[in-house]
């Protein structure tokens, strides 16, 4: 991998756009360049856009939480986080970029280019998401994919991730530096994060954590398991026996409670009965009685009957009648209406008259004010000329005055400006003159910084091995007395061991187990036994319950006979009534068959013509030409007769049918019983059998302990020999769970003592084991002894080499600062407050410099400025002038041509006052044409209303004549029916509608007759069918000692009921007991299970715990860490070879992450890393650095390396090998840039990459040399 090309803009500093390249051009033939410039410049940033278009991070911005605070401006909206590599845009742009060309390990160009850039174009638009896209140069085909995509490319392009590509192309070699001289806390951070080891530290916490707990998941299901509460087999025998006896008291209350409730319901039907039947008989006389009440209204219907045909007579006098009222109305009406529109007319004909001469006036109005129009219109034309010229000329009057207010308003800026700069120029030289002494700084800004680390270093390193000699002597002290700690305990742990000895000597522990397991098997005997006896019990508990359930089947089969027989005699009373039924159906349908025969007539009814003769009477008037109420009334009561026989027949059809499928099932469900009785039998059978095979079982079991009463079984057994047989057995089965308690007790007992010998065993063995932990520590803590001491001669001579580096570094700032005043500012602002003061004076100087040029090139543009300002305001005050004069003419005019016009037409608008003139006109013509068009449609209605008089007078003689025809017909009527007017008029004006309410309720009457004497009838039959079940429920009664007496039956339901309730409580309780025992049992073999896995779980996660695992992550990270730089040693001696052949790296033994030096021109003596000399820790952490490269990655493979600064502590022969040692790897083909200050470092590499500082922030890259 090479990197051919760096380009960017807006990058902090680098807000100009730029482009390194590094494979043509002076670069492309310098395999060593130089990146220089001044602090803060921007040559970092180089770096960073190299990281960025690869892998859109910054070694800088690591991505961690402790970095994630959001920075900027209280009122900024748009701030983001201090870690996001969007923060690298320049402020105030709106987007910047970073581009690398480069060459993959394949051989192939490509161009990763990154992109970052604010909304809408603007620069204080919010921040969006970076781009980045990747481009093959050789075929120009860009990668597709998403972002994480991209990357999995680029770094199997280069062959490193970006950790890989941070070490071994840019070299830590100043945090190598750092390590070099670190506490061992210190060194342990920064070897982690140099080597990439924050895995190891994290597994080892890992690895605590899950032990911890593993181990608490073990400690809960083992309380857990203690929790759970087990029925012993006594308990749940015991259980199992009352269960069974509750169950079979259950059944017999069941049975009881049903019994009592069926004859219950059998006496509460009989009362029900006899009370119907007596219900039924009050309602057939309340039904002919008011049949007989209603006598008078048969008679008034065979009267409207006899009056029907004088109903049409009735009706067309009655309408005659009203049609004379209406026309007489009509014409009074008619009369008055037309008299008042004859008036209307007159009055109308003057109003048409006098609008004809206001139109005529008003017209010539009109004529005489057209001239005067015209001449004020000429004036208005005029007068609008001279307003459109002001008002131009005051517009531009206005533009200047705005043009000279700005110019005037430039004119006094710039002269403040002025002001200003020549006020700041006088501050600024005062200033210079005060600070002529930071001058002689500047130039020595980069010695001063060094000496004063080396100084500073130096002196924290002398305060680090007093503190670091306190601690090995305190150390010293703590092993001593460890040492004697630890002789304390071995004596304890020999007399333990002895005691241990002596008791487990007195037990003889393969007798104990062989006991153990003869126990065993005698409690499997019993076991055996217990479950024979539980089989056999369970088998008469199912005997019982088949017979009860078949005692039930039988009483069902009983109840279903006697309603077969009821249902069998319904259907014989049925037959008789079906055939009367039919008889009567078509009697009636006969009837309406001959009526509607009878209205076969209607077709030539319909054919009739008023006024002239019938063929059949020879009547000119037809009243039944469209109606014929008689006939079609008796047809409709035959209709609903007809309907309600076919009903009553329907009805009893479906009863018949519904019996007879009753019947039926009922017969079937009786074959049903019978055989579910046999089969019942059948299983009695089967089940005595079995009782006599478990029963031969039992008696060949041979216990002691256990004895059985001998029984005979039989399929005629009754339910008190079972409950001898059960009683027997549970018995039998109480005594086989005592002696397995007792067995069980004493195996318990056995246990624990067996427990307690092995655990004296295992206890004897990890006191050996104690023993030897202890000797082992005490070698240990010799060695340490031993090794503190030579720690401590060592750190003497530390602290003897490095005050000569203070006493060095002191003379020689002495030296550039002439006086100790630096010393003196050293103590008391400290080494950071001091350079940044000492920063602060520098920058403040080049700062003043830059000023004063500014401030001078700022007055010299100012002054052509001024000038032309000046003469631009005096021009235009006196083009003001003119136009002023010029308007002041033209208002004058227009005011005179505003007077002629009032004078001639006064001041509203013309076309306002033309609009009214006109308007008047057109509104008396309109109102003359609408007076003329009213005129016209009044006398169109006057014609019209003496046409309708005309017609109402005609039309009234004619329905007087008819009325009086009419009223003759109606007297002959009266006296062929002998009624009077009143008495006709009074049946006749009843409806048809009347007439059926009328017939509906009589007809009512009768139903209601002949059905009370079919209910009556039907509920005698009922009783006398019912006398069999009543006597059967009274002698149950007499049985079982209870009388009719319903309330006496009610207490007794309920004290059964709740004897009933009691019982099935206690079956719940013992059932649900049997219940939670097997799932309390069941729930603690699973617990068994989870706690085995769950101990071979920890057991395994304690044992990795113990090798790698910590609550901080330092036992795992410590090995990892001791690994790895022992290989960081062993790649970096290699490259000492080149650079220092006469040292090489060791590390310390029994200090893993410490490091000494081995100088092989002093006969190989061991130093420590402390006592090199600056020159000498550059050589030692470069070898470091190059060492870390390769083993990040092949560092043959990689065409380009960046190493950071570190050259200004060598001397000239320690430079000169090490730029001999930069050669030799850069003639392998590798291309190499170095980042220094150092002057003769610059001097010595021949091409550089500037970063020059412009000021203001800004920095520019130019290519030299």
């Amino acid at each position: 991998m090479r990197i051919l090309a760096l380009r960017g803009e807006n990058l902090a500093s680098l807000q100009t756009k730029f482009e390194i390249d590094f494979a043509g051009g002076r670069l492309a033939d310098a395999g060593l360049f130089a990146i220089t410039g001044k602090t803060g410049a921007g040559k970092s940033t180089l770096l960073d856009a190299i990281c960025l278009a690869l892998y859109d991070r910054i070694p800088r911005l690591q991505s961690n939480k402790k970095n994630d605070a959001e920075i900027g401006r209280d009122s900024d909206e748009n701030r983001i986080k201090a870690n996001d590599v969007r923060s690298i845009l320049s402020r105030g742009k709106a987007d910047g970029f970073a581009e690398v060309d480069f060459i993959a390990n394949d051989g192939s160009q490509w161009r990763s280019h990154w992109q970052v850039r604010r909304a809408r174009g603007r620069a204080e638009g919010k921040m969006q998401a970076a781009e980045q896209w990747l481009e093959n140069l050789e075929t120009g085909q860009r990668f597709a994919g998403k972002k994480q995509e991209l990357q999995a490319e680029i770094e199997r392009l280069i062959g490193l991730s970006f950790d890989q590509f941070r070490r071994a192309v840019m070299l830590p070699q100043g945090e190598f530096a750092a390590f070099l001289k670190a506490g061992a806390d210190e060194r342990a951070t920064l070897l982690e994060r140099m080597t990439g080891g924050e895995i190891y530290g994290r597994l080892s916490i890992a690895a605590h954590e899950r032990a911890k707990d593993e181990k608490l998941k073990l400690t809960q299901l083992q309380a857990k398991l203690g929790d759970i509460a087990l029925l012993t087999d006594e308990e749940q025998q015991l259980l199992t026996s009352q269960l069974a006896t509750t169950r079979e008291q259950v059944n017999r209350q069941q049975q009881q409670l049903e019994q009592l409730k069926y004859h219950q319901n059998v006496i509460v039907n009989a009362a029900k009965l006899t009370q119907r039947s007596a219900e039924s008989e009050q309602q057939l006389s309340q039904a002919k009685q008011a049949q007989q009440l209603a006598e008078p209204r048969y008679v008034q219907l065979e009267k409207y009957e006899q009056a029907l045909p004088a109903r049409g007579d009735f009706t067309l006098l009655a309408q005659a009648k009203q049609q004379v009222n209406k026309w007489q109305q009509t014409l009074q009406a008619t009369t008055t209406a037309l008299t008042a529109k004859q008036h209307q007319q007159v009055v109308l004909q003057d109003s048409v008259q006098q609008g004809q001469q206001q139109l005529t006036q008003t017209q010539q109005a009109l004529t005489e004010l057209e001239p005067k129009l015209k001449q004020a219109a000429s004036i208005e034309q005029q007068r609008a000329g001279l307003q459109q010229q002001s008002v131009e000329l005051q517009q531009q009057l206005a533009e200047l005055n705005n043009q000279l207010t700005a110019q005037r308003q430039q004119l006094a800026s710039q002269q403040q400006q002025q002001q200003l700069a020549q006020s700041q120029q006088q501050q600024v030289q005062a200033a210079l003159a005060q600070t002529q002494a930071v001058k002689a700084l500047v130039e020595q800004q980069n010695a001063i910084k060094d000496n004063l680390n080396q100084f500073q270093h130096a002196q924290s390193q002398i305060e680090q091995l007093q503190t670091e000699i306190k601690q090995r002597q305190t150390a010293l002290a703590t092993i001593t007395q460890q040492q004697t700690e630890l002789d304390q305990q071995l004596s304890a742990l020999d007399q333990r061991q002895q005691q241990l000895t002596q008791q487990t000597a007195a037990h003889d522990l393969t007798a104990l187990e062989q006991c153990q397991d003869q126990q065993r098997q005698h409690y499997g005997a019993y076991q055996q036994l217990s479950g024979l006896l539980k089989e056999s019990l369970f088998g008469l508990d199912k005997w019982h319950g088949v017979l009860q359930q078949r005692d039930k089947f039988q009483l069902q089969l009983q109840g279903l006979v006697s309603h077969i027989a009821s249902c069998e005699q319904r259907l014989t009373a049925l037959t008789p009534q079906l055939l009367q039924l039919n008889a009567q159906h078509k009697e009636v349908e006969l009837q309406l068959n001959q009526s509607r025969a009878v209205m076969s007539l209607t077709d030539y009814r319909e054919q009739l013509i008023d006024g002239e003769p019938c063929p059949l009477c020879g009547s000119e008037q037809h009243p039944y030409q469209q109606h014929n109420p008689q006939v079609e009334t008796i047809i409709s009561q035959q209709q609903q007769r007809l309907q309600q026989l076919a009903q009553q027949r329907q009805d009893a059809h479906a009863e018949q049918r519904q019996l007879t499928q009753s019947v039926a099932q009922d017969k079937q469900r009786q074959t049903e019983l019978e055989q579910d009785i046999v089969g019942f039998n059948n299983s009695i059978e089967t089940l005595v059998k079995q009782q006599q095979c478990q029963w031969t079982d039992l008696m060949a079991t041979d216990l002691n302990g256990i004895s059985l009463a001998e029984i005979v079984l039989a399929i005629d057994s009754d339910v008190a020999q079972l409950a001898h047989y059960q009683a027997s057995w549970s018995q039998a089965l109480e005594n086989a769970a005592a002696q397995m308690q007792h067995i069980k007790t004493e195996g318990e007992q056995r246990k624990l003592l067996i427990e307690n010998v092995k655990q004296q065993q295992h206890q004897l063995q990890q006191l050996s084991q104690q023993q030897a932990e202890l000797k082992e520590q005490c070698h240990l803590l010799t060695q340490q002894q031993t090794q503190a001491q030579e720690q401590l001669n060592a750190f003497s001579a530390q602290i003897s080499s490095l005050q000569n580096v203070v006493d060095e570094r002191q003379q020689a700032l002495m030296a550039i600062y002439g006086n100790d005043s630096w010393l003196t500012g050293l103590a008391q602002q400290g080494k950071a407050g001091f350079i940044a003061d000492l920063e602060h004076q520098i920058e403040h100087y080049q700062t003043n410099i830059e000023q004063q040029q500014q401030l001078e090139k700022q007055l010299i543009e100012l002054a052509p400025v001024l000038a032309t300002l000046t003469n631009s305001v005096q021009h235009g005050d006196q083009q003001a002038t003119e136009i002023g004069a010029k308007v002041t003419r033209l208002v004058e005019e227009q005011q005179g041509c505003w007077q002629q016009r009032m004078a001639l037409i006064g001041e509203a608008p013309l076309a306002t006052i033309e609009h009214a003139a006109k308007a008047d006109v057109e509104a008396q013509q309109q109102q003359c044409q609408q007076r003329q068009t009213q005129l016209h449609q009044l006398a169109e209605v006057i014609a019209a209303d003496v046409a309708k008089q005309h017609h109402a007078t005609q039309q009234l003689a004619e329905f007087e004549t008819a009325q009086q025809q009419l009223q003759q017909q109606w007297q002959a009527w009266l006296q062929k029916l002998a009624l009077t007017d009143a008495e006709l008029t009074a049946l006749l004006s009843h409806d048809e509608t009347w007439l059926q309410h009328l017939r509906s309720e009589l007809k009512q009457l009768e139903q209601a007759v002949a059905q009370g004497e079919t209910i009556v009838k039907e509920r005698h039959q009922a009783q006398v069918d019912f006398e069999p079940s009543v006597e059967l429920a009274q002698l149950w009664f007499s049985d079982h000692e209870m009388s009719d007496d319903v309330v006496m039956q009610q207490q007794m339901l309920t004290q059964w009921q709740a004897e009933k309730l009691q019982l099935d409580d206690q079956v719940f309780q013992l059932r649900q007991r049997l219940e939670q025992g097997e799932q309390a049992q069941q729930q603690a073999g699973d617990l068994r299970n989870a706690l085995a896995a769950q101990q071979t779980q920890t057991e395994l996660w304690l044992q990795m715990n113990e090798l790698i695992g910590s609550a901080t992550g330092n036992k795992f990270r410590t090995l990892a860490q001791g690994l790895t730089l022992q290989q960081l040693v062993l790649a970096a001696n290699e490259h000492l070879q080149d650079l220092a052949p006469r040292y090489a790296l060791q590390p310390v033994p029994g200090s893993p992450l410490a490091l000494q030096v081995i100088d092989h021109d002093m006969g190989d003596e061991v130093r420590s890393v402390e006592s090199l000399s600056g020159g000498e820790s550059f050589l030692v952490s470069l070898s470091l650095a190059l060492a870390l490269a390769s083993l990040a990655a092949d560092t043959r493979q990689l065409g380009s390396l960046f190493i950071d600064e570190g050259f200004g502590t060598l001397d000239p022969e320690s430079l000169e090998m090490a730029l001999a040692c930069l050669d030799a790897l850069q003639a392998d083909g590798r291309q190499i840039g170095v980042i220094s200050h150092v002057g003769t470092l610059v001097e010595r590499i021949g091409v550089q990459v500037a970063v020059e500082a412009m000021g203001g922030g800004r920095s520019q890259i130019v290519i030299k040399g």
